[in-house]
């Protein structure tokens, strides 16, 4: 099963966090950003970790955009922000009919620096969770 982690954030918290979601899921590649440097293509899940704010960079919102079923059969989501904010990145994503999974797990990021990557156990227990059941509803 094809899945990876991709990143749009500055937060040390959410990198630590992506770093382990990468590992629970088994990723085939290393967590990578957004434009990932490998192309998306037959993933069977595709998780971003995103710090969502007000106005997204556009390489973001075309990223976004491009995801459909035949690149990524699900895309699933931790965000740090408003679920206002994160409603708009949802909707790019639904733009050509990819599978969106709606349990969105949202993180406190704290401090936007890459240096601070502290996530208490009761997060990680958390991130653990939301992975276990995010497998167990794959499409």
């Amino acid at each position: 099963m094809r899945m990876r982690v991709l990143t749009q954030t500055s937060k040390g918290k959410l990198l630590a966090i992506a770093d382990e979601v990468t590992k629970l899921i088994q990723a085939d590649k290393a967590t990578d950003v957004i434009m990932p440097a490998y192309p998306c293509d037959g993933e069977r899940l595709i998780v971003i970790v995103a710090s969502a704010k007000p106005s997204m960079p556009d390489s973001f919102c075309r990223f976004m955009r491009s995801l459909k079923k035949s690149v990524t059969a699900n895309i699933a989501f931790i965000i740090d922000g408003t679920p206002e904010n994160a409603a708009k990145i949802v909707e790019m994503a639904k733009t050509n009919n990819a599978n969106v999974i709606e349990d969105i797990l949202y993180i406190n990021g704290g401090l936007p620096f890459k240096f601070l990557k502290n996530v208490s156990a009761e997060e990680m227990a958390t991130v653990k969770a939301w992975v276990e059941k995010t497998l167990s509803v794959l499409a």
